[in-house]
């Protein structure tokens, strides 16, 4: 759920007893409730994202949930989640060369956007949310990858779609939706995806400032291999989902009684193993559609809202640590959360493992360990009084760890190394209604493996930029003025290379810049519009798409 008004309700039980200031962007973005703009309708919600490339082998379509109602996520009983069962189709029995999760969602009237997760036997595969409503209705579809949860997928499993929904006389949105996977089968042209022996989880976690850190026991294989970390998460509540525009504790401590949103505007996620930290997760600032001004996000949903990152830590340097048989604990902290209403980091780790089908047992050794116990950050503030500021937030590693495992095909030896940077300047005055924001994330994580064969090196490179300008008047005869305009962007390029040519190359390029104009009292003014880019290349082939919107409905490209 997003927050643009200070009568936003938060999203577990207490959302209906909101009585604090809604800190930082609850005063940015003080505007009105949830509601039907553009008139009574805007066209469905839709992205220009490249489609995923479907094989033309012989697929198996499996409804897993039909039109299934999502009113009061909190009644007595509560009517989520669903629980259903996802059996794979004996007409395409495995290995697949791809298994797709379409979803189809249907919602009318007045509502908020809401999260909502994907589980099958317990491992969360899915982190997504909710459009906001026209009054006349609008439909969404989804398309989610699940090929690299084979390991679930070859037997029966629990199938759990949980969506907290809250309705009444006045948020009337019941959200409809249905389910299906679907199986496509390998062969010569389409051959069956490489993927894990084993997906472990250390189950769902709810990071707060009163207990930042979540772990779980896990026994790994004796013939370990590889191993990689997956990691779904997102920030919550009045301040935590808009972490990324939260002001140092400095200057919240100099303006008490405003409300704002304090911690600053970097957050990092720590996986730990066996408390030695092994890898981070630096999240990409999501925004859904109900965040800042609603009409930016209609019909155009903000980068990852309706598909959230699933973020990837290569932990293989420390497989050597793990072969004893014994419980390791494998953890997941926080580095710092609000706490004000509801605020809360949510998510799940799930771990793919890769054994060595040559022996029943591995070896190995943690040989070069340069991980810091956090990111360097460092903070300058400019406190103007009355409520006004302007500071500069950055955040940068630098970290390297190695091991190697001695396999039935020789010791190979994986070098993992990220140089990470982050950089946030915000300007803040009229008690916060009157902000700029500029953040951008460089991400270089590098992967390298030797022995057991050729020398290879993996590169991936993302950039994440988020650009915020945003400023709310009002005068003493009931005249309002709000205007919101945002740049977000994410881009990425991995490269592998084996010896000393460059093998495969694919890039991401992909912006969206919204805006918005609200105004009530001597005239009603609801207007925005949005540009929306993506160009891709890789093994998918390229790929290049730009759509205009105006008012809710596409101008061109559409």
């Amino acid at each position: 759920m997003s927050a643009h008004s200070a009568l936003r309700i938060p999203r577990r039980a207490a959302r209906l007893l909101l009585a604090a200031l809604l800190a930082l962007v609850g005063i940015l973005t003080a505007g009105v409730p949830a509601r039907a703009d553009f008139g009574t309708d805007y066209h469905d919600p839709f992205s220009v994202t490249q489609p995923l490339k479907r094989p033309t082998t012989k697929s198996c379509a499996v409804e897993v949930m039909h039109d299934r109602q999502f009113r009061n996520g909190y009644g007595n009983p509560p009517d989520t989640p669903y629980v259903g069962q996802l059996t794979p189709p004996a007409d395409c029995a495995g290995p697949w060369s791809k298994v797709v999760l379409d979803l189809h969602g249907q919602v009318a009237g007045r509502q908020f956007d809401r999260l909502f997760t994907v589980r099958v036997g317990g491992v969360e595969v899915m982190m997504s949310s909710t459009p906001e409503p026209s009054q006349d209705g609008i439909e969404w579809r989804v398309e989610h990858d699940l090929t690299r949860y084979a390991p679930l997928l070859t037997t029966p499993q629990p199938f759990e779609f949980d969506l907290a929904n809250v309705t009444d006389s006045t948020y009337t949105g019941v959200f409809t939706l249905s389910a299906t996977v679907t199986y496509y089968t390998a062969n010569a042209a389409w051959p069956a995806s490489e993927q894990a022996d084993r997906l472990l989880t250390t189950g769902g976690f709810s990071l707060t400032q009163a207990a930042p850190t979540a772990a779980g026991d896990l026994v790994f294989p004796a013939n370990l291999e590889r191993l990689t970390a997956e990691v779904y998460a997102r920030g919550g509540g009045a301040c935590e989902e808009f972490a990324y525009a939260a002001a140092p504790d400095d200057f919240v401590a100099r303006n008490p009684g405003l409300g704002y949103c304090g911690k600053g505007p970097f957050r990092e996620l720590r996986i730990a193993v066996d408390g030695r930290v092994a890898g981070t997760v630096w999240p990409y600032p999501v925004i859904y559609t109900g965040g800042w001004e609603p009409l930016l996000w209609r019909p155009i949903p903000g980068i990852f809202a309706f598909d959230l990152p699933a973020y990837q830590v290569d932990l293989t340097p420390y497989v050597g640590l793990l072969l004893d048989g014994r419980p390791h604990s494998v953890s997941i902290t926080v580095n710092q959360a609000e706490k004000q209403s509801n605020d809360a980091w949510t998510g799940q780790v799930n771990l793919f493992a890769t054994v060595d089908h040559g022996s029943t047992r591995t070896s190995g050794a943690l040989t070069d360990y340069r991980v810091a116990p956090e990111a360097a950050v460092a903070t300058s503030l400019d406190d103007q009084g009355g409520g006004s500021g302007a500071w500069q937030v950055t955040a940068t590693r630098h970290d390297l760890a190695r091991g190697w495992v001695q396999t039935s095909h020789g010791r190979v030896t994986t070098e993992v190394r990220d140089d990470l940077s982050f950089r946030s300047g915000q300007r803040l005055a009229d008690q916060g209604n009157d902000l700029v924001l500029h953040n951008n994330a460089d991400l270089t994580r590098t992967t390298s493996n030797w022995g057991g064969g050729p020398h290879r090196v993996r590169t991936a490179y993302e950039a994440e930029p988020l650009d915020v300008t945003y400023r709310s008047t009002s005068d003493s005869v009931g005249n309002s003025d709000q205007r919101a305009a945002m740049q977000l962007g994410y881009h990425r390029v991995d490269t592998t290379a084996t010896g000393a040519h460059t093998t495969s190359r694919a890039s991401v390029d992909h912006t969206l810049s919204p805006s918005a104009h609200r105004h009530s009292g001597d005239s009603t003014v609801r207007t925005a519009e949005s540009t929306e880019s993506y160009r891709a290349s890789g093994p998918d082939g390229p790929y290049e798409r730009t759509v205009t919107t105006r008012d809710g409905w596409p101008v061109n490209g559409g």
